[in-house]
């Protein structure tokens, strides 16, 4: 579970945000992935490098990263959400194509792209692989939202044995069921709006509101996949986002406020803990900025990629925040 927006200011900064919906987790960590950093594939054993720079959220499993979304020091962005009971992977290596395990998709995304029209051409030679001994890879059930700083962005998805991309013209994205479905049921909407609805008379019966909102009657509020994608939609394309990345940044965290998951509101029926949104992240492109809160620290913090050494040796992690911060104003 997890919702994602795009965002632009009118100064033409492009913003991505995010909620990472699920149960508590105790290892994830921002992390600033450099150039020529060399690891292994896990589907083909191979040492493979990075080409760009990479900063964004980590979920470490058996000594390996896996990004749960991030930014490029080029200014592309890919997130990745879950996507259950749709996606299919390969199962074979193919010694023609880029054999790349589901969850290291957005890794190779971002190690290796510096922008959508660049990853096209890349994404003809993708074959993404769950080999029959990774049950990892097996129960990996994702697609992928992918901007850049052109304003472009993109959904990626495999289902049914074929490689979908979407123009994402609405720049939202959410979980099951696939992306082109969303689009359709945003139709059932049509009629909310921001405005205030002018008053009508029914027989005799003058019908009037009473309060600000009443344009919005019948937008959702639960907290299924559709539900979340309805809302953000309405609340991407209604708000004023304003003219600086600053102003930018705030709508984007109150737009993801609107659909986050509180603890224990939804249980996710598996025996774990409930379903909760873990973290909050938004990545302004063209200054490489990662802004996130966690569910137990609501304050803002803020990781620049630029003032990093992007050449660097290593892995770098920043400690991530699990206790309340207040500011004492007296």
């Amino acid at each position: 579970m997890c919702t994602a927006i795009t965002l632009k200011t009118s100064e033409n900064h492009h913003l991505v945000g995010r909620n990472f919906d699920i149960h508590p987790m105790n290892d994830l960590s921002v992390a600033l992935v450099p150039r020529e950093f060399e690891y292994v594939n896990r589907v083909t054993n191979e040492e493979m490098k990075t080409k760009y720079a990479v900063l964004g959220m980590g979920l470490f499993y058996e000594n390996h990263i896996l990004f749960c979304d991030g930014v490029n020091e080029k200014g592309l962005s890919c997130l990745m959400l879950q996507l259950s009971k749709f996606s299919t992977w390969s199962h074979k290596i193919r010694k023609d194509k880029v054999n790349i395990a589901p969850y290291d998709v957005a890794f190779w995304v971002l190690s290796n792209f510096s922008t959508i029209s660049e990853l096209m051409e890349g994404l003809k030679q993708l074959n993404i692989v769950a080999l029959p001994d990774d049950q990892t890879a097996l129960s990996t059930e994702i697609h992928w939202l992918v901007s850049d700083t052109s304003g472009q962005s993109i959904v990626i998805e495999r289902t049914r044995d074929k490689l979908t991309v979407y123009n994402n013209k609405v720049g939202v994205l959410a979980n099951s069921p696939t992306f082109d479905w969303h689009l359709n049921n945003l139709d059932r909407y049509i009629n909310v709006k921001s405005d205030q609805p002018e008053e009508i008379k029914w027989g005799q019966q003058m019908l009037s509101t009473y309060s600000n909102g009443f344009g919005t009657i019948g937008l959702p509020g639960d907290f299924s996949s559709p539900s979340r994608f309805v809302k953000a939609a309405f609340l991407r394309n209604h708000v004023n986002v304003g003219d600086s990345e600053e102003s930018a940044i705030s709508e984007c965290f109150h737009i993801l406020d609107n659909v986050a998951i509180p603890r224990g509101v939804v249980d996710n029926s598996t025996g774990k803990e409930c379903f909760l949104t873990q973290y909050s992240a938004c990545l302004c492109l063209e200054t490489q900025l990662y802004y996130y809160k966690t569910s137990s620290n609501q304050q803002i913090q803020v990781i620049d990629l630029n003032k990093e050494n992007l050449d660097a040796k290593g892995l770098k992690l920043f400690p991530y925040p699990t206790r309340l911060t207040v500011q004492d104003q007296n």
